[in-house]
């Protein structure tokens, strides 16, 4: 129910910043008290640790990439006019200044702890384990080298060890939540009226040249970037191994146990502390049987016992190589005598026989595609590791192309999207994820071997750069002349909508001043918070309506001009007479303490460091980013 009622003072740029770093704590903007300039050329100095604009341009590119994640249509330049920069640079602030408070106090992150989290985190996984291969891919894919990941998840731990003891008995009484409750069940009582843009005159050449010349930024092309590729083909390359006869029967001699050639049992097993109990549950399986021995004796069920099929190769490992001689020895039904390795004394019985095992000509078909497999990634690697070298070494990308068999593909200047400006077939897949790779490099840098999933390699070398400008009126004259005939309509409107606003601030008669407007009449809202807090989506007139302060109006722009919400009167309602509606109240407000006490105590952390920003820097960087000094 709060969530709902801060939806309507914080946009949705803001909230996607949520997500600045992999495994960052939730710290999210930090006031700025404290004035000062940081050293020249960076963002910040909190204490003895200075925020470089590398550092920031890093975090807002994370910040992009996890909101287009969330909304594909997000870019850059709509982020950065958004106010993300700033933000952003005061997350940083406020991450850093908590992490170094903790290490004043002698707060640390241990290698253990830090390798815990990275192994612990869901994208790092698969099969529910940690993933080498995925882990390396997954930074290099965002950009981040291990240093970076592990420098972060060391910071992280150190912020959660400062402050959750702190949070821990935040609590809300409730006489702190009966305001909050109370606003769901106010009654807004009031109306609505449009303001229609009428009939739509065109714009005159000089209305043009002066809507274009305010609006340099709408018509900015972001930066974009030319690029070149070769995709590795691992199926042509696989395609070309050859595995021996022989290579196949060394490994169905080497790995029996993996291609199923050894035979296999059903087993039973107790393991029991000492020998007497052991020798014991050996003897009573002759008379009570294997799993009711096991159970008067030592209190095992049958699931506690049942091993299922097992191999003799794996079962000594598991046990001991005495132990699974010992049971593969036995028919079935048979019941070993007690052996003792480091986890006790163990009786095993076996249960029923397993696979006979596979031969050589019915494991064969694994065998050859396990070799192929790995024959392939060698070829791969192979390959890639001579381009690498190549590089290196100077190399063209033309020359290591036709050195290695690969076929080069030019693409035109594209956006960090795959986006084409002007054109309204959308990028293919492969292109949005080749142009993303693209703008990781800069001309010069050569050639270079990305990882894009599902097994495929591409070769890709940034050829040029176009920064982003605003395009030339002549080219965009026709979509300016529209808009600049919209925005007069538009405004016109506003005129009108304003002298409704005045009206009705002098007489306080909203009707009327509609009515004196030539203006249909307007329509009767009434409502309360709480009969919207389930909708996903409420309408912004709605919204503005539960908003706006009593006997005043608010103008909206709407699709078919502005939109005038007027607020007659709020009637207090009544908390008790919603079942339960104050301790929800309690529970939503107690669910924002922590990021809230966060943002409070980063501020606090950052004043008593010694914390200075560097605003310039800050501001050329969100115009830099947000297109605005090149539509000087």
């Amino acid at each position: 129910m709060i969530t709902f009622i801060r939806r309507w003072l914080t946009s949705w740029p803001v909230l996607v910043l949520l997500a600045l770093v992999l495994v960052a704590f939730a710290v999210t903007g930090v006031g700025d008290p404290f004035g000062g300039g940081a050293p020249q050329g960076s963002v910040a100095q909190v204490g003895k640790q200075t925020i470089t604009e590398a550092q920031l341009l890093k975090a807002f590119d994370r910040v992009v990439q996890n909101a287009r994640a969330q909304n594909p249509a997000v870019n850059q330049l709509q982020l950065a006019k958004e106010g993300a920069v700033p933000a952003v640079a005061e997350q940083l602030i406020g991450q850093t200044a908590i992490e170094e408070l903790g290490r004043t106090m002698g707060l640390v992150a241990s290698e253990r702890a830090i390798g815990g989290v990275i192994g612990a985190i869901p994208a790092f996984q698969q099969g529910g384990k940690f993933d080498e291969p995925t882990y390396r891919r997954l930074l290099q894919e965002n950009g981040l080298s291990e240093k970076e990941l592990h420098d972060t998840v060391a910071g992280d731990i150190v912020r959660r060890q400062l402050l959750t003891p702190v949070m821990a008995a935040l609590g809300v009484p409730a006489g702190m939540a009966q305001p909050y409750a109370r606003l769901l069940v106010d009654l807004h009582v009031g109306a609505a009226a449009l303001v229609p843009l009428g009939t739509l005159v065109p714009a005159t050449d000089a209305e043009i040249g002066a809507y274009y010349a305010v609006s340099k930024a709408r018509f900015t092309l972001p930066e974009r970037r030319a690029f070149r590729y070769a995709f590795i083909d691992r199926a042509a390359l696989a395609a070309g191994v050859t595995v021996s006869d022989a290579e196949i029967a060394a490994a169905f001699a080497k790995e029996p146990a993996k291609y199923g050639a050894a035979a296999t049992r059903k087993l039973q097993q107790v393991v029991v502390p000492d020998e007497a109990k052991a020798r014991a549950i050996a003897a009573a399986a002759a008379t009570e049987g294997f799993p009711g021995a096991a159970q008067r004796l030592a209190g095992f069920g049958v699931d506690d016992i049942t091993l299922g099929e097992q191999s003799q190769a794996a079962f000594g490992k598991a046990t001991s190589p005495a132990v699974a001689a010992a049971a593969f020895a036995l028919p079935v039904g048979g019941v070993t005598q007690p052996l003792k390795t480091a986890f006790g004394w163990h009786v095993v019985r076996v249960e029923a026989t397993g696979s006979a095992g596979k031969t050589l000509a019915e494991a064969r078909p694994a065998i050859e595609a396990d070799l192929r497999q790995r024959a392939a990634d060698t070829v791969v690697a192979t390959l890639v590791n001579g381009i690498e070298d190549g590089v290196e070494a100077g190399k063209s990308f033309a020359d290591l192309a036709k050195e290695k068999g690969l076929t080069i593909v030019n693409q035109g200047a594209v956006t960090r999207e795959g986006a084409t400006p002007g054109s309204a077939v959308p990028p293919t897949p492969d292109i949005a994820t080749l142009a993303g790779r693209a703008f990781r490099h800069e001309p010069g840098d050569g050639a270079a071997v990305e990882d894009i999933g599902e097994q495929r390699l591409v070769v890709i070398e940034t050829m040029q750069v176009l920064p982003s400008a605003p395009q030339p009126l002549a080219e965009v004259r026709a979509i300016a002349a529209a808009a600049a005939t919209q925005d007069k309509a538009l405004k016109a409107a506003r005129a009108r909508a304003d002298a409704v606003v005045a009206q009705t601030r002098k007489t306080g008669d909203f009707a009327a001043a509609v009515a004196a407007a030539g203006l249909a009449p307007p329509q009767t809202l009434r409502g309360r918070r709480l009969d919207v807090t389930g909708q996903q989506q409420v309408p912004p007139v709605i919204q503005a309506f539960l908003s706006t302060p009593v006997k005043t109006v608010q103008v909206l722009p709407g699709n078919q001009g502005w939109v005038l919400i007027h607020v007659d009167s709020i009637t207090p309602g009544d908390v008790n007479a919603v079942p339960q509606l104050l301790d929800a109240s309690r529970r939503e407000l107690a669910s924002q303490l922590p990021a809230e006490f966060s943002q409070a105590f980063a501020a606090a952390a950052a004043k008593s460091l010694g914390t200075s920003r560097n605003d310039a820097t800050i501001a050329a960087i969100t115009r830099r980013l947000s297109g605005l000094d090149s539509a000087q």
